[in-house]
């Protein structure tokens, strides 16, 4: 971890969070590469006999624990009071371990409301070979209040095991890193949903989490009963969960709400993120060799042993996933290449499909699959983050794809932290958040009170406007997972033409037109004198690259696996106007002198990078091009000018 992340404006006990988090995240690092076999898991997982066993999945991580000689039957730990299980038309599945002696198991679910139109019943769970037992329901309508009760043949301890309080709704897992995992106590939003939360709002939706370096354990809760667990409500469950995770819930709850004029369904939100984490420690190590040039280390796998494993047979109606910082100095190459990161995300896809759905009749085999792009922020020092952006979506440039068919997809590139690009954070002490400093520095009185409001995760690499990723997570999610009429991408790039020292831009007309009219490009305000456009152009052909080595470094993959050993910067910024037709837009080439062998929007920096410096803010989704309708950004995209004629890198098409 860089010394640079700590910021000098922490508070005593969030300063002593993040080191705690440093101590154990290195820990595990030295561990996993010395001594694999000493990996560490969650204190949650580690002392939980109950933890399912793994031939309920589809690979393996060694049998559970014995159970105590005095233990009876028991739920696995992904399952509590006041929980949500998948609704109909899937079957909802549950599961555990038999007690000491047990030979079988039985399920029962019956109403706790009193509803004369549900009639209770029973289900003999299937039993596997080391004392794991699992139960799929009858597909079950949305709501209720029901109580399980799991009872065991043959067991030592006859006591039985319950579920009470539970209802049936929309189950969703989070999954990634530490922007996922990001608490709610440290983003802009918190006391705005924590008010709603008092006042009886969101009330459809329940959270759970496994314990990891940024978050506690939270057994299954109600939003309320989590928000007011604690004296001190900033230290409370609810806001110690993923913030993207809740955000995406509350977000989507207000979305099927607004679009069907029907209350939401239950939603469920499991949220399993661990800190500094690669996609490769999500994935089965068999399923890694399939890509190649991927980045081998001892602890690949283990947060697919131990975060998703133990998930696997809960029914779900889909995922949502952010990650990609820790992956950032990794090949991002290319899915039709099966190189890099671009494969590995395609794969893990895939591969979660594959586990969930195991069970027929469960999850969908093609489940709604969600993600987020890294804010600018994210590139831990790496180099191309556009290239990654772009590697997220299996090199399609938008989702869904051929290679990723029903996801959805939030762009965060204009979503970075609105202090995150000022000389205020390294340079000022602002008093009243650390100690008796008197220095503000130059026109930092807003930082700091910002700041002083809600205090950073670790830095600016963790934004703290996480209500807007879950806004667009969410209106994506309600276009390909419920569908719903609206837009799930912003402007997307259909192709262009090159003449007369001008490039007209053309965009997707089907996604434009997606939420039932036009959703015009249009160009918001920009600082033209200093070519903050986020438009550029390529003159020198030679220096097409999609991602290099770094500074001075050549070039690492130029899009077709190509290497190089000199790489110049001859991008260069050009001024931008919106086009005569509604999906076009204009790009004046006079800066080149009608010179362009690429093109490129988005593709590096912020929303203000090009901006003088300034003490001020960066505003969220400032940058120049927007949907006028979706309100949604332009998916980034590079391209070739070859004939005049855009060519994207494969398997993306932009030619038309």
């Amino acid at each position: 971890l860089r010394s640079t992340s700590i910021t000098p404006f922490l508070k005593l006990p969030e300063s002593y969070r993040i080191i705690t988090a440093m101590w154990k995240t290195c820990v595990l690092f030295v561990l996993s590469a010395v001594a694999p076999s000493m990996a560490l898991i969650p204190s949650s997982v580690a002392v939980d006999w109950t933890r399912p066993n793994v031939a309920w999945g589809t690979d393996t991580f060694g049998a559970p624990p014995s159970p105590p000689p005095n233990a009876g039957i028991s739920f696995n730990f992904s399952f509590g009071d006041d929980m949500v299980l998948q609704q109909s038309p899937a079957s909802a599945c549950v599961y555990g371990m038999l007690g000491a002696g047990g030979t079988g198991a039985t399920v029962k679910i019956a109403s706790s409301s009193g509803d004369s139109h549900f009639v209770s019943y029973a289900v003999d769970a299937s039993i596997d070979g080391t004392g794991g037992w699992k139960a799929c329901l009858q597909p079950t309508a949305v709501g209720g209040d029901y109580t399980l009760t799991a009872t065991c043949k043959g067991c030592t301890n006859t006591t039985a095991a319950t579920l009470e309080r539970v209802t049936f709704g929309d189950v969703w897992y989070c999954g990634g890193q530490s922007n996922m995992a990001l608490p709610l106590q440290h983003t802009l939003s918190r006391n705005l949903s924590l008010a709603a939360i008092k006042a009886g709002k969101y009330t459809n939706i329940r959270i759970h989490g496994i314990s990891g370096n940024m978050n506690p354990n939270q057994p299954w809760s109600t939003l309320l009963a989590a928000a007011t667990n604690s004296d001190d409500p900033q230290s409370s469950t609810f806001m110690m969960f993923s913030s993207t995770c809740y955000y995406f819930g509350e977000s989507l709850s207000d979305e099927i709400e607004n679009k069907t004029g029907k209350p939401a369904p239950p939603i469920g939100l499991v949220h399993t993120a661990f800190g500094g984490s690669t996609i490769e420690q999500w994935l089965t190590n068999a399923s890694i060799a399939t890509c190649k040039n991927a980045s081998l280390s001892a602890s690949n796998q283990e947060w697919h042993d131990q975060r998703v494993m133990p998930y696997a047979n809960m029914t779900l109606k889909g995922w949502v996933w952010y990650q990609g910082e820790n992956d950032m100095h990794n090949l991002f190459g290319n899915a039709d290449r099966n190189t890099g990161y671009s494969c590995l995300m395609k794969t893990l896809v895939a591969q979660w499909r594959t586990i969930w759905s195991a069970t027929p009749g469960t999850t969908d085999s093609n489940a709604p699959f969600g993600l987020v792009t890294l804010a600018p922020s994210g590139t831990e020092g790496g180099s191309d983050i556009g290239t990654m952006r772009w590697a997220q979506t299996a090199g399609y440039g938008t989702l869904p794809n051929a290679a990723m068919p029903n996801t959805f997809i939030a762009q965060t590139f204009d979503l970075n932290d609105i202090w995150s690009n000022i000389s205020c954070y390294k340079l000022v002490h602002c008093p009243t958040v650390w100690g008796n400093k008197t220095y503000w520095g130059p026109s930092c009185l807003g930082y700091c009170t910002s700041v002083e409001k809600t205090n950073w995760y670790m830095g600016p690499i963790h934004p703290r406007d996480k209500k807007p990723v879950g806004m667009r997570l969410a209106q994506a999610a309600g276009v390909v997972a419920y569908g719903q009429r609206g837009w799930s991408n912003g402007p997307t790039i259909a192709g262009c033409t090159m003449a007369a020292g001008k490039i007209t831009l053309s965009f997707n007309k089907t996604l434009l037109t997606e939420g039932g009219t036009m959703d015009k490009i249009i160009v918001q305000p920009y600082n033209v004198a200093s070519g903050a456009s986020k438009m550029f152009v390529l003159t020198n052909g030679s220096d097409f690259c999609m991602q290099s080595n770094g500074r001075g470094g050549g070039c690492r993959d130029d899009g077709t696996g190509r290497q190089f050993p000199v790489l110049q910067n001859s991008w260069v910024a050009v001024d931008i106007a919106e086009g005569t037709n509604p999906n076009e837009i204009v790009v004046d080439l006079s800066k080149t002198n009608g010179t362009a062998y690429a093109i490129a929007y988005a593709w590096t920096g912020d929303c203000c990078s090009e901006n003088p410096p300034t003490s001020g803010s960066c505003p969220l989704a400032s940058c120049p091009l927007m949907g006028s309708v979706s309100n949604l950004p332009p998916n980034p995209f590079v391209a070739h000018i070859v004939n005049n004629k855009c060519k994207c890198v494969a398997p993306q098409v932009c030619d038309e």
